[in-house]
């Protein structure tokens, strides 16, 4: 379970429903890239308010890009997290005025999408275990 004390600390604030804070969602798109980017599209399909937030556009590239393979994972794009982040920085500091979204309801659904596709689990397993033996819990499996 010492394996990563700062993930298993975030899933313990957002079980409990304390407020994730930059510096989480931060590491968290660190974490896992593409599952942060994942749960940014989830969120906006849950609250479409926060679409210019969370899926800022991308700027348009100077030349043309080079095609991906059919079977080639396209690389996450950095620069769209790192503007995500950025915006809800903004909004939680009141510098990007978005009325009808809030911020602490998008970083508390952040939390939660993103353990789950980080996670996936259903009632019968155990998510998330403290005891000695690792093989008893999925979140134990995974870090």
């Amino acid at each position: 379970m010492g394996k990563d004390t700062r993930l298993v600390n975030i899933y313990i604030k957002i079980h409990n429903k304390h407020t994730l804070t930059m510096e989480d969602l931060r590491y968290l798109s660190k974490y896992d890239p593409e599952c942060f980017e994942k749960t940014c599209k989830n969120i906006v399909y849950k609250i479409p308010e926060a679409k210019e937030i969370l899926e800022p556009q991308a700027e348009e590239p100077s030349q043309p890009a080079e095609p991906v393979p059919i079977f080639e994972k396209a690389p996450t794009d950095k620069q769209r997290i790192e503007a995500a982040l950025s915006n809800l920085r903004a909004m939680e500091l009141k510098e990007l005025p978005v009325e009808e979204v809030n911020v602490d309801e998008v970083k508390e659904l952040l939390g939660n999408l993103y353990m789950e596709l980080l996670f996936p689990h259903n009632d019968r397993e155990r998510f998330f275990g403290i005891e000695d033996r690792e093989e008893l819990s999925v979140f134990n499996k995974k870090v």
